[in-house]
């Protein structure tokens, strides 16, 4: 492996820990003194947005492996996708702070939103975020495609990605788990059909976030600290960039009806009863956690 990968590498990792360790504590005072507690499914107050740490250490380690990267000779290509995944990750992040920051949360799903819009003429923050989102979707497809075919599912995929997590950051460290997994799915779909113009390269843009993710684990498993819309709509913006930037277009389009039967599914269906019916899912999703959490 070549010097410049392996300091990539190591800077994806140690970054990270180390802004973790300086942030934490600041971040979760500032929280705190903000307001940011929500009831939590239990009945117990915890601090929501606590995605921030991710973002911020991500896009901080982000950034300074652009910098690195454009003085060792990196693609402009390569370059561009690490600075399109950093600024939608910020800007997903600003979307579901307002969200997060809102008091009403009277409305809850699409029809929740959209019910509020028609029979109250009220713009919900939840209709902000998917404006908001769908705008940055819009911007970021016109960076990376070639088509109008193209530009159209990706303008699709990215739209519905931010929420995906959010559908399941209601227990602790679930939406993390199935962060994780989509990556590991994006991975295998990957390798077996690649995007055309998928570059090994490229994969050193998520190792940062994935390590942010998994520093942050103990902390939202032990029910302490919620990702909130500040941090599952930032991570599902990453799921949705990595799917369009490194894998084919019919896996894109899988991928894409199977998030909108998610979401449909959602308006009518608990996912944390189905997670309750199978043992096996039971136990994966109550990895983790704390007596106190459960």
């Amino acid at each position: 492996m070549e010097t410049k990968w392996m300091i990539a590498i190591a800077v994806s990792i140690g970054l990270p820990f180390l802004l973790h360790l300086a942030l934490l504590k600041h971040l979760t005072k500032k929280l705190k003194d903000m307001g940011m507690q929500r009831v939590n499914y239990r009945g117990a107050e915890v601090l929501t947005a606590g995605g921030i740490m991710v973002v911020a250490s991500s896009t901080l380690t982000i950034g300074a492996l652009l910098l690195c990267m454009q003085v060792s000779g990196v693609s402009p290509s390569s370059l561009n996708h690490g600075l399109l995944l950093m600024a939608g990750m910020i800007t997903l992040a600003v979307w579901g702070w307002q969200d997060d920051r809102a008091t009403d949360e009277s409305a809850k799903g699409f029809r929740g939103h959209l019910g509020a819009l028609w029979r109250e003429r009220k713009v919900t923050s939840g209709l902000w975020k998917a404006w908001g989102g769908g705008s940055t979707a819009l911007l970021i497809s016109l960076a990376i495609t070639h088509t109008a075919w193209a530009w159209f599912l990706v303008v699709c995929l990215l739209a519905i990605t931010p929420n995906v997590l959010n559908l399941f950051d209601v227990r602790p460290a679930r939406a993390l788990k199935v962060f994780w997994l989509l990556l590991g799915l994006v991975a295998l779909a990957a390798y077996y059909f690649p995007a055309n113009d998928s570059s090994a390269v490229d994969w050193v843009w998520l190792l940062p976030v994935l390590t942010a993710s998994i520093l942050l684990f103990r902390h939202d498993a032990s029910g302490r600290i919620m990702l909130g819309d500040t941090g599952a709509n930032s991570l599902g913006f990453v799921v949705g960039y990595a799917f369009v930037t490194h894998t084919a277009t019919q896996v894109q389009v899988v991928i894409l009806l199977f998030f909108i039967s998610l979401h449909v599914i959602a308006e009518f269906v608990s996912f944390t009863q189905l997670i309750d019916r199978f043992s096996w899912l039971k136990r994966m999703d109550g990895w983790g956690r704390s007596a106190e959490s459960e």
